[in-house]
């Protein structure tokens, strides 16, 4: 256990907050999740008073409650918010009450100290305090802080520390570091991560879709932390198959597992990577980079991180105080502990040019995805006007339609409820030269399907506004619309059971609104494949 300072084990860092326990009076004696918090500053913005005091001492701890503080946000003291950078106010010190907090922390949420819960007595603690405070003229609230730190030191984990009100408030005021992406070279994405917040994952995914990466991404992770192990798995997501399954695991101190997956799409899976760690490099972002590791195409390079078994929580005490204690442990998706930290496997040393063109010069050596040869067609048009793709007009029959060739048929039944557009209909998807089709046999219907929804593959098709196979996301958004108009969304419009639903090189978008839809090849963010369908559908 160590006191708090600006340098010890890297919390001077900006950000380094990303949960707060606050206790609050409870007749149920469980924790019980709230859901997220509002934006500081809005009419329902949380309270962090401390609770009223005295309590009858044979009451039931309180229920510790989970706070997420977000890029851009700091706690609010005594219900008033406050900025990045502005002082915070120190609610009224009342002697006793961070001890009895501390108590209910040990019985509740300390990783080795609930087996100790009955040597953690509140009495014997605070008699301490009024024993010392008659033969030293120490205020009360600085002996009440010696007492913590002696507690802390032998009933919790050796990560476990004290905070002092001004050393909280200052680490909680500090300027966040924002995620840094930018292109190095040719078709190369790089990404500074300071911290690991719930803005991330799609913070990076928004960079990818607008930049060239099919020559590889650049991950930096040095001085990075993170404590959401969902956030954790989300970013892990990005950049591993699905084939990945579990992505962090948690093990909290009654010895129970949780493991952690996510729904985010694979979108640089598959695209050669590679991460930058070093000593200040520790929780989240440690197993993330350890995760990372397990694929194939993924390099990791630098220095030696910290040791990332436990998982820690920040808790506010009612004096403005705050403990660090650790609450679980952290175990990667194949639930291997990572006591000693994470050896990278070539070392870097110097300036940042150096770490950089490191990281360049071995992404260089990885293989890159491969990319089938262009072939020059005959031009075709897909019209919204006309409703037609190519040869194919969109709600056509097509029972008449050639299926001839072995294999090229996938048969989805309605009964399944996999289908992802029209859940009730029978689906059987074409896919011929140039062309899938996605054809609806409705309730009722004995033996038409209809293509109601048509994409093609073929290198020249264009639209009528100029997009064409080849387009970029970002030309396709400049035309269509940025997420939030068009009724823009990125549902996969395969079904579970088709050859396309596991594909990792592709990601897709539709507009709801208008009824275009498009394939983007991942890497290169270049249109593939484009569609139409009926909208609203």
């Amino acid at each position: 256990m160590t006191f708090f300072s600006s340098s010890s084990r890297g919390l001077g860092r900006a950000g380094l907050v990303m949960g707060i326990l606050l206790f609050s009076q409870s007749s149920r004696g469980q924790s019980q999740p709230l859901p997220p918090p509002p934006t500081v500053g809005s009419p329902n913005a949380p309270n962090l008073m401390a609770p009223d005091l005295p309590l009858p001492l044979e009451a039931s701890p309180a229920n510790p409650v989970m706070m997420d503080f977000t890029a851009g946000e700091v706690a609010p003291a005594n219900g008033i918010p406050i900025e990045p950078g502005s002082p915070v106010l120190a609610p009224e010190y009342q002697a006793g009450a961070d001890l009895r907090q501390l108590v209910g922390l040990f019985i509740n949420d300390s990783l080795d100290a609930g087996s100790q819960a009955g040597a953690v007595n509140y009495n014997e603690l605070y008699q301490q305090v009024l024993a010392r405070g008659y033969s030293n003229p120490q205020p009360t609230q600085e002996i009440e802080y010696e007492v913590i730190i002696e507690t802390l030191e032998r009933f919790g984990d050796p990560v476990d520390q004290f905070l002092p009100p001004e050393a909280f408030r200052a680490l909680l005021s500090q300027a966040r570091t924002p995620l840094e992406s930018r292109i190095l070279g040719t078709g190369v994405m790089y990404f500074r991560i300071p911290e690991l917040t719930p803005a991330t994952p799609q913070q990076i995914r928004r960079a990818l879709y607008l930049e060239d990466y099919s020559q590889g991404i650049l991950l930096d992770l040095r001085g990075s932390t993170g404590y959401d192990p969902q956030v954790i798995a989300d970013v892990a997501r990005l950049f591993l198959p699905r084939s990945i399954t579990n992505l962090v695991v948690t093990e909290d101190r009654f010895g129970q597992l949780t493991t952690w997956n996510s729904p985010e799409l694979p979108i640089g899976a598959g695209v050669p990577l590679v991460v930058l760690v070093d000593g200040q490099t520790r929780q989240g972002a440690v197993l993330l980079a350890s995760q990372l590791a397990a694929s194939g195409q993924v390099a990791i390079l630098g220095q030696p991180t910290q040791g990332t078994d436990r998982q820690t929580r920040f808790f506010l005490l009612p004096s403005g105080a705050a403990v660090e204690m650790a609450v679980g442990r952290w175990r990667t998706g194949e639930n291997r502990p990572i006591v000693d930290g994470l050896t990278p496997m070539q070392a870097i040393s110097g300036s940042d040019g150096d770490w950089l063109n490191a990281g360049l010069g071995t992404l260089a050596s990885l293989p890159a995805r491969s990319r089938p040869a262009e072939q020059r067609q005959e031009s075709v048009m897909v019209s919204l006007a006309e409703r037609r793709v190519g040869r194919f007009d969109l709600g056509m029959d097509t029972r008449n339609v050639d299926t001839t060739v072995l294999g090229n048929v996938d048969s989805i039944a309605g009964t399944s409820r996999a289908n992802v557009f029209q859940p009730n209909s029978d689906l059987k998807i074409i896919y011929i030269q140039d062309y899938i089709l996605f054809n609806y046999r409705n309730p009722g219907i004995v033996d038409s399907y209809f293509a109601d929804r048509i994409y093609t593959t073929q290198a020249n098709a264009q639209t009528p506004e100029g997009i064409r196979v080849g387009s970029t996301y970002r030309e396709v958004t400049q035309v269509y619309g940025p997420p939030g108009e068009g009724g823009y969304n990125e549902v996969v419009p395969f079904p579970v059971g088709s050859r396309e639903v596991a594909r990792e090189d592709r990601y897709y978008v539709n507009y709801d609104s208008l009824g275009i839809a498009f394939a983007f090849e991942v890497g290169s963010n270049q249109v593939v494949a484009i569609g139409l369908y009926k909208p609203g559908s």
